[in-house]
């Protein structure tokens, strides 16, 4: 979390992150998608808005 300068509720999205490449899922869906697409290439590839 240091690495992206993240406090508050910004470390808990880092979480969210990290289980979602545990998990393995195929995305990731938010209504705040730059909340995400900030912690790297990797997770942004997974950000997705619903519909």
């Amino acid at each position: 979390m240091v690495n992206f300068n993240l406090t508050g509720g910004g470390i808990y999205d880092g979480l969210i992150a990290q289980v979602v490449f545990k998990v393995e899922v195929d995305r990731l869906l938010t209504l705040n998608p730059n909340h995400f697409i900030r912690l790297g290439e990797e997770v942004a590839k997974l950000v997705e808005v619903p519909t």
